[in-house]
């Protein structure tokens, strides 16, 4: 297709204060699993080769984003915002000189996943669109009200609407061309797509994702969930058990199916337990497929699982419990194991061991077990 052949720029509009999120900084400097909205959005962009520039409008009172190490990327051009969304971008628009695709994606959706950026690049045909957008259906029931007394006027027929979403792709040309003609109106689009239409653009949607969320009030960041997983195994004559991916020299090994590694294993399960989407064995049956699988292969199957859902691991606590090997001399060792493993800070990973004060098979030194709580935020 031709815009195969066209330069792609991305602009992220952040000079908004974000007034409804009632807060003392702009929503796009709150953090998320250590990272900030703008960064982890930024992020998703400067991993696609085919963007060549990523342009950040940003408010004149802004002293926070020219400090963050991500400024500093080659790839990152910032420009004066304007007082509405539209000025920000038009600012933008100015910077490109020649006819290009450019997509334009808000600041505060840190859930887009990349594929979806290549994926909208990919099928944006400047011959057949004007402007291509993600959206989604409206599944709740959809009033027409009276914004004064908030009285329901009439119910609408929610099959007839779509909710827009970005990030959205055009060619920058008919984007100046369309934003310039509605600011001369005195008109304020609220998305570049509303002022392509505005021009008589044709405008066409890809299914978009409900993860996808824009973070406009504060309640929209307490999106967490919380699973428990459980694993044990009996012990075996060997050389070593496996603990959070890394290998305790003893004379045992665990009896199982794969490596027999209970904390990773009962990790998995929590996390797969907080969405309800299944356990282990839904996911990885004791089948010749996953016969001696590594833990941390089985964990990183599930991590891409749990991102899919728009979800990311942010703390664990985790008990291990057996008589023998103690330990306690390898808990630092585990520790740097699963902060590898899971990208984790120490402080959000909890590790304890317990013996079961002689009791049962695992009083016996017959086998371990292990129980992990598991929390994950959106």
């Amino acid at each position: 297709m031709k815009n195969q052949i066209k330069k792609v720029y991305a602009i992220i509009p952040s000079a908004g204060s974000g007034t409804r999120f009632n807060a003392a900084i702009p929503k796009q400097y709150f953090n998320i699993n250590e990272e900030l909205i703008i960064e982890k959005t930024i992020n998703h962009f400067l991993n696609i080769d085919e963007i060549i520039k990523l342009i950040i409008p940003l408010g004149e009172q802004d002293k926070i984003f020219s400090n963050l190490d991500i400024a500093k990327n080659e790839k990152i051009q910032i420009v004066s915002g304007g007082d509405t969304r539209a000025e920000s971008v038009l600012n933008a628009l100015k910077t490109i000189k020649e006819n290009s695709m450019v997509i334009v994606h808000d600041a505060v959706r840190p859930f887009i996943q990349t594929e979806m950026i290549k994926n909208l690049i990919v099928n944006f045909d400047e011959e057949k669109d004007d402007a291509l957008v993600y959206g989604i259906p409206i599944y709740e029931a959809l009033k027409k009200i009276d914004p004064d007394t908030l009285s329901i006027k009439k119910s609408v027929d929610r099959n007839k609407y779509y909710l827009a979403q970005t990030p959205q792709i055009c060619l920058s040309n008919v984007l100046k061309e369309s934003i310039n003609f509605c600011l001369n109106d005195k008109f304020y689009p609220g998305d570049e797509s509303e002022a392509i239409e505005k021009i008589g653009g044709k405008v066409r949607f890809l299914p978009g994702s409900r993860s996808n969320i824009k973070i406009t009030v504060q309640e929209d960041l307490l999106n967490e969930k919380i699973g428990n997983g459980f694993d044990s195994h009996r012990f075996l004559p060997g050389d070593g058990l496996m603990i959070g991916g890394c290998k305790i020299p003893c004379q045992y090994k665990f009896d199982a199916h794969s490596d027999g590694d209970i904390v990773l294993h009962a990790l998995i399960d929590s996390m797969l337990g907080s969405l309800g989407i299944g356990d282990i064995g839904t996911h990885f049956p004791n089948t010749e497929e996953w016969k001696d699988s590594e833990g941390e292969y089985l964990y990183k199957l599930t991590n891409e699982m749990i991102k899919e859902k728009g979800y990311s691991l942010s703390q664990i606590d985790i008990i291990v419990v057996l008589e023998e090997p103690r330990l306690n001399t390898f808990r630092e060792k585990i520790i740097t194991s699963l902060k590898r493993i899971t990208g984790l800070k120490e402080s959000n990973i909890g590790f304890k061991a317990k013996t079961s004060e002689k009791m049962g098979f695992i009083g016996k030194s017959e086998g371990a077990a292990c129980f992990v709580m598991a929390k994950l935020n959106k």
